[in-house]
């Protein structure tokens, strides 16, 4: 019995109940008034035993008791109300139909839901306001240790830290302000915390602040939007960083470590993602389930770091098998107890294979008929493929050759071509072969049943061999940090976005199969230099003075700025905005099969300056922009 009561549900339970009794007498009161004995005590007594039993079924039945009265909000309302109109409904017709509602005034019901309503509730709200400090308790909040703070973006979690520091008697943050990209937004308040003004007037507003109290200059400014641009970011770093303010952000509602009972919004610090960061794809989920769901999709390259991502968000949209192919036994291996531990039902076929190998694919399609391709497989480091162009003409070439005949020889519905911003205009044997794989797959547009796309974007974030990876070792290690050239800029994208418009891409129609390149809208591209800066920035230290930035120069391949198409294509929008389409001149799939054939035949007997030219040939391009000795005399 003791443990019935433990439970603060059924305390509010029997709160209710009482109420109902109460509100029945009370409304019967305010209609009557001193004629209240008017009605005979057995109609009364009745009524009010009826009432209160119908009240305790009604409120159970609808639910009223799986919220929490100190986050009681509009949905509590909306169910005390249809809880109490069930009520009073079922009441009426039952007391009409024992007492044809003689010597008791009708209008007393209308009444009583008022005043029931009004009870439920009003109990609830005295309750939060209670809880949120907002009666009496609010005078002795203590603040005096508490942070003062700028919130930049007036967001729905800007809206809960907020709260959050107010319910709390020793708040670690005072919030003193918000900062909003939108300007219209100025002057407005969330929470009795004005929007002072946009972030470009940070400067500004800090100073007018200072003027006003220099016990409320701001000593940490924290970010509460998910659509902050990364530029917007690094600029609050480097404005930060002069001025001695700390810089922090606030996590995803989805990413909140804390239990729900804590109750706390947690700060963090800002991150290399942060920086890089821009505002979240629109994506049309639903047209991505239906272009895996129940199919047998296969990856190849699955252990890589797109491979892997494409395989954990794939398996997220229930295909029927998903076929992980790779030459690396422990990558391979790796993926597999990746998707196991995930408990899922699907099946999972791993192959280790090599894509080089002709009559090991040819087997692999014949005898596992997917219905989908995404091919990863390929070696991307541009420094190490070009010290080691035989195989990254084989790899790359070779390998997509082997994979798009055999998608077309089995009547693949789907074949999604993984390629790079380094394929335009290339100066690497890497994007040179990347190149000639988007041309080969183009070629066969028309002649085959299966649809051939080509996915074109810049670099991974994070990804093996990526440069912020590399730049976080050098930090740890005292530096100097590494960057060859101070103008080189690249694209970047987080893996996990670059795969969600993969896959995107892929559900786009291709109505004339006309070999269209999708190309993923990348942003504007960062200089390398001004990662290696935040980084340091963001371990607390100052760029060339507590760590080192040193230039080595371009390596081989390398260019100072890459392109994501060339100028003569026909760059159109597609239906998502974060996805272009580019229709570039198809090569006759005869010509082409025959000079690659050459092309593999000479790369496996070792005759590389046969190779250059051609692929020079395949890809004018390329011959532009490289110098005379292609081997190892390569300058930008």
């Amino acid at each position: 019995m003791f443990s019935f009561f433990r439970n603060k549900a059924n305390l509010v339970y029997l709160h209710d109940i009482f109420i109902t009794a109460i509100c029945f007498n009370l409304s019967i009161f305010l209609r009557l008034g001193s004629e209240f004995n008017s009605i005979p005590n057995s109609v009364i007594g009745y009524g009010t035993i009826l009432i209160t039993i119908l009240g305790a079924i009604v409120y159970r039945l609808t639910g009223l008791y799986k919220g929490i009265w100190r986050y009681a909000s509009i949905n509590d309302l909306t169910n005390i109300v249809k809880a109490s109109s069930i009520t009073i409904a079922v009441f009426l017709i039952l007391m009409f139909a024992v007492t044809r509602l003689e010597s008791f005034p009708r209008s007393v019901l209308f009444i009583n839901w008022f005043v029931l309503v009004m009870s439920l509730s009003g109990s609830r709200a005295i309750y939060r306001l209670y809880k949120d400090k907002k009666l009496f308790l609010k005078s002795i909040t203590k603040n005096e240790n508490s942070i003062p703070v700028l919130l930049v973006g007036a967001t729905d979690r800007a809206e809960l830290f907020i709260r959050e520091m107010s319910r709390n008697n020793n708040p670690t943050h005072k919030i003193i302000g918000i900062l909003d990209i939108n300007k219209n937004k100025v002057g407005r308040f969330i929470r009795d915390i004005e929007i002072l003004g946009s972030v470009q007037e940070i400067s500004k507003i800090i100073e007018k602040i200072e003027k006003n109290s220099k016990k409320s200059r701001p000593q940490k400014i924290i970010i509460a939007s998910n659509d902050l641009e990364g530029n917007i970011v690094r600029d609050l770093l480097t404005f930060t960083d002069k001025t001695g303010i700390s810089l922090a952000r606030l996590p995803k509602i989805t990413d909140l470590e804390s239990d729900i009972n804590n109750e706390k919004l947690k700060v963090k610090p800002i991150d290399v993602f942060d920086l890089l960061s821009r505002p979240q794809a629109l994506l049309d989920r639903n047209a991505m389930k239906k272009f895996i769901f129940n199919k047998k999709i296969l990856v190849s390259g699955a252990g890589g770091t797109i491979g892997s991502e494409l395989v954990n968000q794939i398996i997220n949209y229930k295909p029927k098998e998903i076929i992980l192919l790779d030459n690396s036994e422990f990558l391979l291996y790796k993926i597999e107890k990746e998707i196991e531990e995930k408990n899922i039902n699907i099946k999972i076929n791993t192959l280790l294979a090599d894509i080089k190998n002709t009559k090991r694919i040819d087997n692999i399609f014949y005898d596992n008929k997917p219905d989908i391709v995404f091919h990863a497989a390929a070696l991307k480091h541009v420094p190490i493929v070009e010290k080691n162009p035989l195989e990254g003409i084989l790899t790359n070439i070779l390998g997509t050759i082997n994979i798009a005949e055999s998608c077309k020889k089995n009547n693949v519905a789907e074949m999604v071509l993984i390629s790079t911003d380094k394929a335009v205009n290339p100066f690497s044997v890497m994007g040179v072969t990347k190149r000639i794989s988007e041309k080969y797959c183009q070629s066969l547009t028309g002649s085959s049943q299966t649809n051939f796309k080509i996915v074109r974007f810049g670099n991974v974030l994070g990804s093996t061999g990526s440069v912020v990876p590399l730049f976080q070792k050098q930090l740890e290690k005292g530096g100097p940090l590494t960057v060859t050239h101070p103008k080189m800029k690249r694209y970047f994208m987080t893996v996990r976005e670059a795969v969600e418009l993969v896959i995107q891409s892929a559900t786009l129609e291709n109505k004339t199969k006309q070999g269209e390149i999708f190309v993923l809208e990348m942003g504007q591209p960062i200089a390398i230099v001004e990662i290696a800066e935040q980084l340091i920035r963001l371990a607390g230290l100052r760029p060339n003075k507590d760590i080192k930035i040193n230039f080595t120069g371009l390596r081989p391949g390398e260019k100072i700025l890459e392109e994501l198409h060339y100028k003569n294509e026909k760059f159109l929008k597609t239906k998502n905005k974060s996805i272009f389409v580019v229709k570039p001149k198809i090569e006759p799939y005869g010509k082409l099969s025959k000079s690659l054939a050459n092309l593999i035949d000479l790369a496996k007997n070792g005759k590389l300056e046969e190779c250059y030219k051609i692929m020079s040939t395949i890809v004018p391009e390329y011959k532009k922009t490289k110098v005379e000795n292609l081997q190892n005399k390569r300058v930008v």
